[in-house]
């Protein structure tokens, strides 16, 4: 079993990113969306919005050759893959039985995005199979 990372500082996304991400969550409602983050440093560089493969409301699953082209270009800049995204449009911003299931990247912070009320809210978290662990994530 993979121990979650420690974080030191936690990660800090750009409020456009912030942005970015909630405008994509909410248009692609009531069916799940997904992306990933670009950082550097700790600091968020850019988003990419990935079609949710799945179409569903309660699952995602990147399409592939958008996820490959987003890794590609993560690479060539000398970025490092730092959060994936995905929303629950029908639940809370905690991770389900599935995200914990199917989570295989450890050191990357999953940040689930889910309506509360009007307005859409993001947590973070470290995933692994066996646990889900808070991590701090703010906007700047």
């Amino acid at each position: 079993m993979n121990p979650l990372p420690q974080p030191t500082r936690g990660l800090i996304l750009r409020r456009d990113h912030v942005a970015h991400m909630r405008a994509h969550v909410a248009a692609d409602a009531p069916l799940e969306a997904c992306g990933l983050v670009a950082v550097y440093q700790g600091v968020s560089q850019r988003v990419y919005s990935i079609p949710n493969a799945a179409a569903s409301p309660v699952r995602y699953r990147l399409e592939p050759h958008a996820y490959l082209r987003a890794l590609h270009d993560i690479e060539a800049h000398g970025w490092s893959l730092g959060l994936i995204y995905h929303s629950h449009p029908r639940g809370a911003p905690v991770p389900s039985a599935i995200d914990l299931a199917e989570a295989s990247y450890p050191d990357a912070v999953y940040y689930i995005w889910a309506p509360v009320g009007s307005v859409w809210v993001a947590r973070g978290y470290y995933l692994t199979p066996q646990a889900a662990r808070p991590v701090p994530v703010r906007w700047e």
